[in-house]
């Protein structure tokens, strides 16, 4: 049987981390193509995969072709002109919705790492993948196309965590805290992670958590805790919205709390702030001498890219979901995470540890999809799917992971300074 062909589409630095993996794992695929908006990106990020993966002489690990991922039509040309049958959306998350109907136009499978946003609404009404995402796993499931939803680390792993909680773990689960905590430094006075539109509007939105079978909703940082994980120590963590909260009531109906929690240094929150008063983080387009922009899109621009952020980053990233219930009769408490090391993402991609934890995640659900071993044929989120291969292979694809167990008292053991 031919090796499934990968398309690979987004640039940035989890497109980067990705198209790193898929170069690295090629004998998976037919062929992987690698396409974005512009050339330049790709062409630099293939150039460095098949200088780190490539033998001397040897066919060009990735194809690199350019296509507007919001154009149906350019989209769907471009898979059926590259025989593609996985497509890997690492692109905006304003781009969702045209890929995911290349994918059914052209007969493609689909995988993404987060929910689709219209780019100038706020504050959704949960849950999110009601919006876009879910209203199209008819079409999928017609043609017998599998769409995996939400597979980077958070959503994603975190997800898989949870399942594998459920599977393993628990008989019953009572609540999840998803932590997510950047020990890291890089050296900037401020700066994004990841795409700064998605990264500022997320953290600017009012948080939605799952209480009593019910959405919640209250204002941003109004809700924090302090926490001592592995690797990175103690840090203050915000409640916040996010996108794994939005499918996994379903996963777990019995929980009578599921929330996410990130990391946030004071520095950090001082310059939010006082951007997010000026009202320079809103979606919303104004006109500046006959120009039309949102206010957002222009802090973007002057921010430093996140892709350029991986040299000499230093430190370490802790994620992973504190579930609480009970095992054969006795309650317990267990900590599912990963830690990742700045450093070690660069040497191994040249990626900082925030792409490198959504990028790997996805690279090993698309090697699952062209395994056979992962096969839903239709749409669904990624907990929906067995647990078990994901976890297996994600540590040989770069990501390990760990179960601690914590006192039910609700403190954490090991607690210093981050």
């Amino acid at each position: 049987m031919d090796k499934p062909n990968l398309l690979i589409v987004g640039a940035g630095g989890v497109g980067a981390v990705a198209a790193q993996k898929a170069a690295q794992y090629h004998v998976e695929f037919g062929k992987v193509v690698f396409a974005s908006r512009t050339a330049a990106k790709p062409n630099a990020i293939a150039a460095d995969a098949q200088k780190r993966r490539g033998e001397p002489g040897a066919a060009p690990l990735l194809e690199v072709r350019t296509v507007d991922a919001k154009d149906v039509g350019a989209m769907t040309a471009l898979i059926r002109e590259t025989q593609s049958d996985i497509v890997l959306n690492v692109a905006t998350p304003y781009c969702n919705v045209p890929i995911m109907d290349s994918c059914t136009e052209a007969g493609a499978h689909y995988i993404d790492t987060a929910v689709a946003e219209d780019e100038y609404v706020e504050n959704a009404a949960a849950p999110w993948y009601e919006n876009f995402e879910w209203p199209r796993r008819p079409a999928f499931e017609k043609k017998g196309l599998s769409a995996i939803l939400g597979i980077g680390f958070d959503p994603g792993v975190v997800n898989v965590f949870c399942a594998h909680a459920k599977k393993h773990l628990f008989d019953r689960i009572d609540t999840v805290d998803i932590i997510d905590v950047n020990g890291g430094d890089h050296g900037q006075y401020f700066a994004t992670n990841f795409d700064p539109d998605t990264n500022l509007r997320e953290i600017k939105e009012d948080v939605i958590y799952w209480e009593d079978g019910a959405f919640k909703t209250i204002p941003h940082h109004s809700k924090e805790m302090e926490v001592t994980l592995p690797e990175v120590g103690t840090h203050k963590v915000y409640s916040m919205g996010h996108d794994e909260l939005h499918s996994l009531p379903k996963l777990l109906p019995e929980a009578k709390r599921i929330e996410f929690w990130m990391g946030f240094g004071e520095r950090y929150l001082q310059v939010f702030n006082v951007l997010d008063r000026l009202g320079l983080l809103s979606s919303a387009p104004i006109e500046v001498e006959g120009v039309r922009l949102a206010p957002l899109k222009m802090v973007k621009a002057v921010l430093p890219d996140p892709s350029t952020l991986a040299k000499g980053y230093s430190g370490k990233v802790c994620i992973g979901c504190d579930v609480r219930g009970v095992k054969d009769g006795q309650e317990r408490r267990s900590f599912v995470y990963s830690t990742c090391s700045h450093k070690s993402c660069y040497d191994d991609v040249g990626s900082q540890a925030i792409s490198y934890t959504t990028g790997v995640p996805a690279l090993t659900a698309a090697i699952l999809l062209a395994r056979g071993i992962w096969s839903p044929g239709t749409m669904v989120n990624v907990e929906e799917l067995d647990p078990d291969p994901f976890l297996d292979l994600m540590p040989e694809i770069g990501i390990g992971w760990e179960t601690q167990e914590l006192p039910l008292d609700g403190s954490w053991p090991g607690r210093r300074d981050g």
